[in-house]
């Protein structure tokens, strides 16, 4: 494997442009609303715009993230957070949710992590022949459980007779979020579970980087490839659930942000994974910050669509 060849004093100032970029960000983030940014309007900043931008920053970090580690494990540059079926689970839950009455509810996350975990266990179960599970395998079972759960998503959308504007919100990715107490508690507790699963994914960095380079080589080298496998294929499933449990399903942020972060900061695991956490939370809240200055605000997947696709093509095209 190619390692890095940037000096550590370039690498301590990207670091630290980095910490800018996203510190820029935030502030614009806590900036945008019809009030503009004023200590005199504490409870705007404390209940609407904070929460908004807290939530921004663990999404758009999470499905980056979560991309790398699945991009590394597959050797796949074309695999994403949602390749693997698990958001259209949680997509499913969240319809469910909408079409049971109480999409700004706690049923409605809950629903929606509880689809993630069982499509999980389903995709899993699929790929399996012969007590393995080959990367392969794990895609093509991602996508086919996908476009399956997909379809009753469309399905109970025209059966269930409700607005389809609310559901569209839902479903493309927005940060609105309503804090009721008992909600608070489930996004504290869902808080809790992200960092766990995000410092034992990041415990998996050696490991993705051997397998990056060969399977076979890896098992000679004493790494269990299978458990490896299983593992991080459910701590990004559980880390994708959560997000768009409380976010609705942004595309784009998964797919890009791990090639942008390899570009940096070069294929070691232990260096893309945090900077592509960092990555993704500003693109994320660069997304919102221009869906809200848009009349109406637009679903956020349409406005990462629109900023990953060129960059995308760009790196295709020079790289």
């Amino acid at each position: 494997m190619t390692r890095s060849r940037s000096a550590p004093g370039n690498q301590t100032l990207r670091w630290l442009l980095l910490l800018l970029l996203l510190g820029v960000a935030a502030l614009l983030s806590l900036s945008i609303g019809p009030t503009g940014f004023s200590l005199s309007n504490a409870s705007v900043l404390a209940n609407l715009r904070l929460p908004r931008l807290l939530l921004g920053v663990a999404a758009g970090g999470v499905l980056a993230f979560s991309g790398t580690a699945l991009q590394g494990l597959l050797g796949n540059p074309l695999v994403d957070p949602y390749t693997l079926g698990v958001a259209n689970g949680a997509a499913l839950g969240t319809t469910l949710g909408v079409v049971l009455g109480n999409p700004a509810g706690i049923s409605t996350p809950l629903l929606a992590i509880a689809g993630a975990m069982v499509t999980l266990l389903a995709v899993y179960a699929i790929a399996q022949t012969g007590g393995k599970v080959t990367k392969t395998g794990l895609v093509l079972s991602g996508v086919i459980v996908g476009f399956f759960l997909s379809g009753l998503v469309m399905l109970l959308m025209v059966f269930a007779r409700r607005p389809l504007d609310q559901t569209i919100y839902l479903l493309m990715g927005n940060l609105d979020i309503v804090l009721t107490p008992t909600r608070l508690w489930l996004l504290i507790a869902s808080g809790v579970a992200v960092l766990g699963a995000l410092a034992w994914l990041y415990g998996f960095a050696r490991s993705l980087n051997i397998m990056a380079t060969n399977e076979e080589v890896a098992e000679t080298l004493g790494v269990n490839t299978q458990s490896t496998t299983r593992t991080v294929f459910a701590l990004s499933s559980l880390l994708v659930g959560i997000s768009v449990a409380f976010t609705g399903v942004i595309s784009f942020v998964g797919l890009v942000v791990p090639h942008l972060a390899r570009l940096i900061f070069g294929p070691d695991h232990a260096r893309t994974m945090p900077a592509a956490f960092l990555l993704g939370a500003c693109l994320l809240l660069l997304a919102d910050i221009l869906a809200r200055l848009t009349t109406p605000v637009l679903p956020l997947s349409v406005v990462t669509a629109f900023l990953g696709v060129p960059f995308f093509i760009y790196l295709f095209r020079t790289r």
